[in-house]
């Protein structure tokens, strides 16, 4: 079940899942998915760390629809970085998947990624690249009214002794739909990350870390009977951040953040606008470049942090499940001093996905 993505990340080059049809009970099938992108950085403020990304992702699977609710698949995600002889990553991907009319349930290699459809400063998109697989439970429920993805991602796990904390993050991205009505539509967005790193019996005595961050919103969108515009939409955000460990350890131990997001849907061209305005914010999970720590240099901070993003996005289907996605983002720090001719900074993007699913076979399940 593929979620519609709010603000700037609603673009099919990132969705990743699929919906249990019934008629597919009992077959066999092979499932392959390959993204191939470059994600290019120039930021050069004493926030972000900037760099490039370039290369592929690969992931064939079996799945085998055990009846017309369940199914289950796995295979293997391979990633080659471009420049490096060996594969960045190897790993086995499997999913148990059990769906109702309006709810589905996984176990497993989840749904992830941009699917949550997180803002920005709870949740970087461009995670998809950097730790593509997250596993672990997840609830995904889907109705008119009503839209929400409930789901615990376990990062890493110890065993008694290890030298090292386990990680896991629980995460609820919901939507209430108000109004649907003609040409408009008006929604409450609300989201929560906890991040963890702790654990009873690992061989280290730094204290345990907790970390949560929230998000709630309003968004409308118009959809004029134009057709060279497709859609008009505007959300605002408050953003809080709060340290709830036992101990603290971070630079701040709360904060909070405003985002106002703008988007002109002009058919295959977006343009998507971001003023992002923050104190003290942490977010673990999202991009670095909302944070008010450095990711560059540990120990720096800029406890006010205000921002103009503007993303050029051209996204298109160009053949049958082949999704082709570019983009320039240019952005405007209004308070640290960029030296650099006009004060902006920008990244560029670009991607090419594409998904195919061969039926192989019918294959009765006779076991009881």
């Amino acid at each position: 079940m593929s979620l519609s993505v709010s603000a700037q990340t609603d673009y099919p080059v990132f969705h990743y899942g699929e919906k249990i049809h019934a008629q597919d009970s009992q077959r066999l099938s092979l499932n392959i998915y390959n993204l191939n992108y470059l994600y290019n950085t120039e930021w050069f403020s004493d926030i972000p760390l900037s760099g490039t990304q370039f290369g592929y992702q690969l992931i064939p699977e079996l799945e085998y629809q055990v009846s017309p609710k369940f199914t289950l698949k796995g295979g293997i995600y391979l990633q080659k970085e471009f420049g490096r002889d060996k594969f960045t990553t190897i790993a086995p991907t499997f999913t148990a998947k059990y769906q109702l009319k309006h709810a589905s349930f996984l176990i497993g290699t989840l749904e992830g990624g941009p699917n949550h459809r997180f803002i920005e400063p709870l949740y970087d998109y461009s995670l998809l690249l950097r730790e593509r697989l997250e596993n672990g439970i997840q609830i995904l429920v889907n109705t008119k009214p009503y839209e929400h993805d409930l789901y615990i991602n376990w990062r890493k796990a110890i065993h008694p002794g290890d030298p090292f904390k386990e990680e896991f993050d629980i995460g609820y991205s919901g939507r209430f739909n108000l109004l649907t009505r003609d040409k408009w539509e008006v929604r409450m967005p609300m989201q929560l990350i906890y991040s963890h790193k702790g654990g009873q019996y690992d061989n280290t005595n730094e204290p345990l870390t907790s970390l949560a961050n929230i998000a709630l919103g309003l968004g409308v969108t118009y959809k004029p009977e134009m057709k060279w515009l497709k859609k008009i939409e505007f959300e605002n955000f408050y953003a809080g951040y709060k340290d709830v460990s036992f101990t603290k350890q971070q630079l701040f131990d709360k904060g909070n953040a405003y985002l106002s997001h703008l988007l002109f849907q002009l058919n295959d061209f977006g343009i998507d606008l971001r003023y992002w305005r923050g104190h003290d914010y942490i977010g673990p999970r999202g991009m670095a470049l909302f944070n008010s720590i450095s990711e560059k240099y540990p120990g720096l901070t800029a406890p006010d942090r205000q921002l103009l993003i503007v993303s050029f996005i051209y996204d298109k289907e160009i053949a049958k499940n082949l999704f082709f996605n570019a983009r320039i983002t240019p952005y405007k720090d209004f308070i640290e001093d960029i030296t650099s001719s006009t004060g902006l900074e920008f990244s560029y993007e670009i991607y090419l996905k594409y998904v195919m699913k061969i039926n192989l076979a019918r294959i009765k399940n006779d076991l009881r």
